[in-house]
């Protein structure tokens, strides 16, 4: 039987978007226009890289007050919402007592802010977060870790991903990757070392049952 592990942020949660309006906004704070052209770069990136990622664009800027205004605009004034399959795989998924891990670069309390908003908790049997993880994506850290937690070994788990880093992390780990894109297209060389690549979580559904 094989095990799941799902990224969140643009994999099972349509989170990726609304960084856009939320970096545009509390750029421009920060005296800073257009900030959300620099969403795409930060895909996939736990806390320490992403805060690494925009002091090397932004020397002067206060990033960890940027990032804390970030997560309570989005808290405030912006709705989480499942990506297109997100809730069907999952049901699917626990109706077939599979075990189902989330592995998110993203730290605890905004985790489980989305994850709560969608109402979601119920489906996981282990949730891991980026700031809990010493190494980020790419590396394969958190993959393994999850793995662990759901006592499953890793050539028999399936990892869902939307980014660069999470695919290449995910298969350093020795799992099937399934590339879903989400803002930013895979280029060659991640498509190469992917298991498959999907539109959505609908198609993944359909891959999944072949394998019971």
């Amino acid at each position: 039987m094989f095990s799941v592990i799902f990224d969140m942020d643009g994999t099972l949660l349509d989170t990726q978007r609304i960084y856009i309006p939320a970096w545009d906004y509390i750029g421009r704070l920060h005296g800073i226009d257009n900030m959300s052209e620099f969403v795409y770069g930060a895909c996939g990136m736990n806390q320490t890289g992403s805060t690494n990622y925009l002091h090397s664009l932004f020397p002067d800027l206060d990033v960890d007050l940027f990032k804390r205004q970030v997560r309570e605009y989005i808290k405030e004034k912006l709705v989480v919402k499942f990506k297109k399959g997100a809730k069907e795989i999952l049901t699917f998924l626990k109706e077939q007592n599979i075990k189902i891990a989330l592995a998110s670069g993203t730290t605890r309390p905004s985790v489980e802010h989305h994850i709560r908003q969608v109402n979601a908790e119920h489906y996981f049997d282990a949730m891991l977060c980026g700031n809990e993880i010493a190494n980020g994506k790419p590396a394969p850290d958190i993959f393994l870790k999850a793995a662990e937690l759901i006592g499953a070994k890793p050539a028999d788990c399936f990892v869902f991903e939307d980014s660069a880093n999470g695919v290449k992390a995910a298969h350093a780990a020795g799992m099937k990757v399934i590339g879903i894109p989400d803002i930013v297209p895979f280029n060659d060389e991640t498509k190469k070392i992917l298991f498959a690549e999907h539109k959505d979580l609908f198609e993944s559904l359909e891959l999944l049952k072949s394998y019971l």
